[in-house]
C-alpha cells in the first residue's frame, strides 16, 4: 500500500513537470521545425540572389560558384548552431566537446580542409575556366561546369559528371586544351614500302589545302616519319581551331581513306601470305 502511494506520487510529480515544460517542448520544436525547412528555403532564395548579383557584375563563373558553395555550407553551420541553441545545448559545451575529441575530428576533416585549400588555389592561379575543356593526369577530363567549396565537376563529351576533390585536381598535373583558340592536329598514316613517297605527301597535302577548316596561314608538316616492320609512317599535322578540331580529325580520316582507295594506295595490315609447292 505504502509502495503504491509512493508510485502514485512520483506519477503525479511527473505530470506535473511534463504539464509545465510542455509549452516550451512544444515551442523549441516548432522552432525547429521553422529553422529546418523554411531555414533551407531562405538559405536558397538568398543563395540565388547573390547569385544573381555575382551575374549583373560579371564575376567570374567558377568563383560565383565557389562563393555560393561556401555561403550555403557556412549558412548551414549557422543554423546547426542556432538549432542546438535552441534545444538548450551550450554552444560552448559543443566546441569542448569536439576539442575533446580533437584528434579524431582533425583526422577526419583532413581530407576536406585539403579540398578547400585546393579549391582557393585553383581559384587564385586559375589552370582554367568555366567551359574549359581539362584533362588531370589520372586520365580523367571533361568540361569544367562549377567549382565548389570541396570539389570541382566536370562534364564529359558523353554528359557524364565527374566529381573530383579539389586538393586532388589542384596537386595533379592539368592539360587545358582550351586554354589557347589553335590547336595542332596531328595525325599519323601508313603506306605499303612500294608506294612513292613524293605521290603520299602530294595526296596528304592536298586534303589538306581541300579542308576549309584547316589553317592555311599556318605551317603543315606533312613527311615521312618512320619505317615500321611492314609500312611506311607518314606525319600529317596541321592546325585548327579548338571548335574544330574534332570535324577536322574525322574529316580528314574518311578522305584521305577515299582518296587512297582511288589512287591504288595501300594501307597495310595484318596477313598471311601461304605458297603452295
Amino acid at each position: 500500500m505504502k509502495n503504491l502511494i509512493v508510485l502514485k506520487d512520483i506519477t503525479k510529480t511527473l505530470l506535473e513537470d511534463i504539464k509545465i515544460a510542455l509549452p516550451t517542448v512544444l515551442l523549441k520544436a516548432i522552432f525547429v521545425i521553422i529553422c529546418i525547412f523554411i531555414g533551407k528555403k531562405i538559405i536558397a532564395l538568398l543563395c540565388r540572389s547573390i547569385t544573381k548579383l555575382m551575374e549583373l557584375r560579371g564575376t567570374d563563373p567558377l568563383l560565383a560558384s565557389f562563393a555560393i558553395s561556401f555561403i550555403k555550407n557556412f549558412l548551414y553551420v549557422v543554423q546547426f548552431f542556432l538549432i542546438i541553441g535552441v534545444l538548450g545545448i551550450s554552444a560552448t559545451s559543443f566546441m569542448a566537446l569536439l576539442g575533446t575529441a580533437g584528434l579524431a575530428v582533425g583526422l577526419a576533416l583532413q581530407g576536406s580542409l585539403s579540398d578547400l585549400a585546393g579549391g582557393m588555389l585553383i581559384l587564385i592561379f586559375k589552370p582554367f575556366s568555366k567551359g574549359d575543356y581539362i584533362s588531370n593526369n589520372a586520365g580523367i577530363e571533361g568540361n569544367v561546369d562549377r567549382i565548389y567549396v570541396l570539389h570541382t565537376v566536370l562534364i564529359t563529351t558523353d554528359n557524364k559528371a565527374i566529381i573530383i576533390p579539389n586538393g586532388q585536381l589542384a596537386h595533379s598535373t592539368i592539360i587545358n586544351f582550351s586554354r589557347h583558340p589553335i590547336r595542332r592536329l596531328d595525325l599519323t598514316y601508313t603506306v605499303s614500302y612500294n608506294t612513292p613517297t613524293n605521290k603520299v605527301i602530294s595526296l596528304l597535302t592536298k586534303i589538306a589545302e581541300e579542308n576549309p577548316h584547316i589553317m592555311q596561314d599556318k605551317p603543315k608538316i606533312i613527311r615521312l616519319m618512320s619505317f615500321n616492320d611492314s609500312s611506311l609512317g607518314f606525319v600529317f599535322r596541321v592546325w585548327v581551331k579548338n571548335k574544330n578540331y574534332w570535324d577536322v580529325l574525322f574529316a580528314c580520316n574518311e578522305r584521305v581513306k577515299e582518296v587512297f582507295d582511288e589512287n591504288g594506295i595501300e594501307i597495310p595490315y595484318k596477313k598471311i601470305d601461304i605458297y603452295q609447292k
